[in-house]
């Protein structure tokens, strides 16, 4: 189960930095400011953790080393977390915190439901012993 839930994040990370590197990340970053009307030193202190974020979900995405990478998925959160409520007022960062969760949240369903798709298409989860 372990295995799953992290496959899921990774392909959330993934995700994320695909939108990052795509022309919609500058769309997606203006529409966050307005959002949590972040004033211009914010904007640039949010736009340099937001990249942290990214790159350090996509490196983990990269490495061999599965077996610490739930662990490792939930210290960059932890770590862009703590990051963002140092930047944001509490106003803002209740606000980050539920976009942040919910993305999550969806994101993981999203590819959760392309996983068992996936292997409901290839025989099931597990096969039986004859």
């Amino acid at each position: 189960m372990k295995k799953m839930i992290f496959a899921i994040v990774v392909m959330f990370a993934m995700t994320m930095s695909a939108n990052a590197k795509s022309n919609d990340a500058s769309l997606f970053f203006k529409r966050i400011s307005c959002y949590l009307e972040l004033d211009k030193n914010q904007m640039e202190t949010v736009k340099v953790s937001m990249a942290e974020f990214n790159e350090s979900m996509e490196s983990l995405s990269h490495q061999r080393g599965r077996s610490k990478g739930f662990k490792s998925v939930n210290n960059i959160v932890d770590r862009h977390k703590k990051q963002m409520k140092q930047i944001l007022t509490d106003k803002q960062y209740k606000k980050f915190e539920e976009i942040f969760d919910l993305t999550v949240r969806n994101t993981a369903k999203i590819n959760f439901d392309r996983i068992v798709s996936s292997r409901s298409h290839h025989g099931g989860f597990m096969k039986t012993r004859s």
